[in-house]
């Protein structure tokens, strides 16, 4: 998805649709806590690939939840594919989510171009993370142009030491700003992240959520490579902002280069990237764990596990886009077989 600012003219509905679906995200956690619904297992198939897709209302901006399996069309090359398993997770049928802050350390005169505007400003989140929900967990990383990377908080469910740990990042001495070292710290640490998450039983949905300017680049053949490492493991990559890095309007077509590597990432996972003021931030955060919260899981058989990628397509029937006609659909637009 796009890059996400919020124009002053529709902060102010921006707000209160925020404030209807943090409601409607809380009366479904006090439903979902008081009597477990029918479909809570979470059904697991070594063979199955499983799409996360993140449906909205393109007018309101909320999660549209009344949808069915018979209502998804998914595609494999082109291919319709069948959908073997069906998982909602406004019904807590799908997995924990294990929801990630990563950014760059303290660079010398870099802080607009990297994650100074979360410095000392790491409690705006707190309110956001209140609706994590209790199988949920959070974690810290970091990577710095010294090449040095670094897992600060592994994932738990305290809110108070994540944040400590976040503000704490700010707290070490500046580095110099790189340029190679930095690539391959950013890709390190991305690397780290997911052996986390493989070796957690059950494994989690991690989403990666990158407090960062985004002026980054980095070889696209090398940014190949972590999207296919993230597409193997389900990673959603998310990021938020206070927009003062401009995004190349080249960033997803440049076959040489990517000029902002987290907006490419959040855009070949079906994430978002979200540019907003500081006052703005627990907003953004609630509209990231609204969307993940209320996603649909569709799971399919691909006709072989050759290790190959392949595009990926979801589309809702045609009785379905007639009853939701103002739909819209994220989803990573390719995934790898792998056996």
């Amino acid at each position: 998805m796009e890059n996400h600012p919020l124009p002053g003219a529709t902060i102010g509905l921006y707000l209160a649709l925020s404030v209807l679906v943090c409601a409607l995200q809380l009366a479904i956690v006090s439903l979902g806590q008081s009597a477990p619904p029918a479909q809570a297992a979470i059904r697991v198939n070594s063979s199955l690939v499983l799409v996360d897709v993140i449906i909205q209302d393109a007018k309101t901006g909320l999660p549209l939840q009344d949808l069915g399996e018979n209502d998804f069309i998914v595609l494999d090359n082109d291919s319709a594919m069948d959908i073997r398993s069906f998982d909602v997770g406004a019904r807590y049928g799908s997995r924990p989510i294990s929801l990630w802050f990563v950014v760059i350390c303290n660079e010398v005169d870099w802080d607009e171009n990297g994650s100074g505007f979360i410095r000392e400003r790491g409690d705006l989140l707190r309110p956001a993370l209140e609706h994590l929900d209790k199988q949920d967990t959070l974690a810290v990383a970091h990577w710095c142009d010294d090449g040095k990377h670094q897992i600060d908080a592994m994932p738990s469910h305290d809110v108070d030491e994540v944040l400590k740990k976040l503000d704490g990042l700010f707290h070490r001495k500046r580095v110099r700003v790189g340029t190679r070292e930095g690539e391959m710290s950013l890709q390190g640490m991305l690397r780290s992240i997911l052996e986390v998450s493989r070796s957690t039983t059950p494994q989690p949905l991690p989403v990666v959520v990158f407090l960062y300017g985004d002026h980054s680049g980095m070889e696209r053949e090398e940014a190949d490579d972590v999207l296919k490492d993230l597409l193997e493991t389900s990673v959603i990559v998310f990021g938020i902002n206070d927009g003062m890095v401009r995004v190349s309007p080249i960033y997803l077509e440049n076959q040489h280069a990517q000029p902002n590597v987290a907006h490419f990432l959040a855009a070949k996972t079906g994430g978002q990237f979200f540019s907003v003021k500081p006052e703005l931030f627990p907003t953004a955060l609630d509209d990231i764990l609204v969307q993940v919260r209320f996603r649909y899981v569709l799971g399919f058989q691909p006709l072989e596990l050759e290790g190959k990628r392949h595009s990926l397509t979801v589309q809702l029937t045609d009785s379905a886009r007639t009853k939701f006609p103002d739909a819209k659909l994220a989803f990573r637009p390719v995934y790898i077989p792998m056996k």
